[in-house]
């Protein structure tokens, strides 16, 4: 293995075997396995569950017996993203780290900062036997990026400790989420039908947009490259009768998508097509000017031999077109904060038939259900089957938390800084962890990650390290 960070710190040198180890969402067996074969190396009790979460437990220093204990959190999987031109394997290729101006990158892909830091951390606090700290609880779980589906299989009764350190907050050690949203994913499908044609096959391409993650960026006018193919699409069909045969954009609910493709087949003069491809394209540009200037719309010949029928290529384009997407309400008492999203996330065709995935985002329940019946009277206008996974809890706003007066006293300590609260619109798996355990104490703190979602993540070092000193010396103040 090539080595790039600095392995006389231990979860440097963690983080760095996990990048080695394919772990996307779905793929976190062999990570799994990795922790069972490290607990065992290290004499620690563990249990494995049959869906890949692991937990890890380790006895008290000593002089901590009496200490209540403590659970550590992280989810294992990373979200999967690469640059167009990647050929990167996600399921069998190591990630290809590298460092650049003091930030640890991967090259052409996501890094898998998110939440890969905190995994590492836990297994350098179990394998230090020379750290002050209560009795553990190490969690590590799998499926959080497509539905915090490990947090919602975890066990009752296999978690003694109500105090909850979740690794996966960020803020450089310095700063709690205090608060997060709950979400819904909601899938239609349109069963789609063949025929020929003869008609002049064209792809239509949309590229180049930065993405992001579908909680802290859906208020950042970040274009949607589904949205914007739709719209393309919408200004073509103006001009004459376009028959589609296939649409794919996005690949993951969480990421706002950056590319979308569209094959189809058209009567209308080439000329003509070019002529508001590049109009669309100079539009939409200058709308996105401040916030996403690298927007490219191609249009070029394809080989298209069978369509859509007309009907089915209209409806699957209007509802791409009216398909709400973004931001929904914002907080009007925190700065900056979305209180209710949705992100037009994914549209395949798989076989004879196309799949739309929207994700839905609110700190309150009253907002995911309007957008929730809202999407389902869409649904049904056009026709198409519909199916909700993924539903998980927002995280309240508690006011008492001796757990994060604690974390409050220890930053102050270390860092001379205040602590920073925060609220998120991300979803996090402390919602998960209050409604199981209704009287859990729940802080999250994490290194400062950038890009997350997007093949541009990046991990700050220096954070990476001073968090790690942090999260120490708050243990041994528990």
């Amino acid at each position: 293995m090539k080595q790039v960070l600095d392995w006389s710190k231990s979860y440097q040198k963690y983080f760095e075997e996990m990048a080695s180890i394919p772990h996307g969402s779905y793929f976190e067996k062999q990570y799994s396995d990795y922790l069972v074969d490290f607990a065992r190396k290290q004499g620690l009790r563990y249990k494995q569950y049959d869906m890949g979460n692991v937990i890890i437990y380790k006895e008290a220093s000593p002089g901590y017996e009496d200490h209540p204990a403590v659970v550590l959190q992280a989810h294992m999987d990373m979200v999967c993203e690469k640059t167009p031109e990647s050929a990167h394997d996600f399921e069998k290729d190591p990630l290809d780290l590298y460092i650049e101006d003091g930030w640890l990158k991967a090259r052409g892909t996501t890094l898998g900062a998110d939440d890969g830091t905190g995994v590492c951390y836990m297994l350098a606090i179990l394998a230090d036997d020379t750290l002050a700290h209560p009795p553990l609880e190490c969690v590590f779980t799998v499926l959080e990026e497509i539905g915090l589906d490990g947090a919602l299989a975890l066990e009752p009764e296999d978690l003694k400790g109500r105090r909850y350190i979740n690794l996966d907050g960020g803020g450089g050690g310095a700063e709690t989420v205090i608060t997060a949203a709950g979400g819904l994913r909601w899938n239609g499908i349109l069963k789609i039908h063949q025929e020929d044609t003869q008609k002049t096959g064209y792809r239509l391409t949309v590229g180049g947009l930065e993405g992001g993650h579908s909680g802290g960026c859906i208020h950042m006018e970040k274009g949607n490259a589904i949205k914007i193919c739709a719209r393309v699409l919408k200004e073509l069909r103006k001009e004459g009768a376009v028959t589609l045969s296939a649409v794919d954009g996005g690949s993951k609910d969480n990421a706002i998508p950056r590319d979308c493709w569209a094959e189809f087949a058209a009567d209308i003069e080439e000329k003509k097509l070019q002529e508001i491809v590049s109009a669309m394209e100079g539009q939409i540009r200058e709308e996105l000017r401040y916030s996403d200037k690298g927007l490219r719309i191609v249009l070029e010949r394809a080989a298209v031999a069978q369509v859509w029928s007309q009907e089915e290529s209209d409806k699957i384009g209007d509802f791409l077109f009216i398909c709400p997407t973004g931001m929904r309400h914002k907080n009007m008492n925190i700065k900056d904060h979305t209180i209710a999203s949705e992100n037009l996330a994914v549209v395949k065709t798989e076989g004879q038939q196309v799949k739309v995935s929207v994700s839905m985002r609110s700190a309150f329940e009253s907002y995911i259900q309007e957008m929730e019946e809202e999407l389902e009277i869409l649904g049904r206008l056009y026709g198409l089957e519909q199916e909700k996974t993924g539903r998980y809890p927002a995280w309240g706003y508690e006011e008492k938390s001796p757990l994060r007066e604690a974390m409050r006293e220890t930053v102050k300590s270390c860092t001379g800084k205040d602590l920073a609260e925060k609220a998120v619109h991300g979803g996090l798996e402390c919602g998960v962890a209050k409604n199981k355990w209704p009287d859990m104490d729940i802080i999250t703190m994490g290194p400062t990650a950038e890009g997350v979602h997007s093949p541009d993540e990046r991990l700050d070092l220096e954070s990476f390290d001073s968090c790690y000193k942090v999260l120490c010396s708050l243990l041994e103040r528990l």
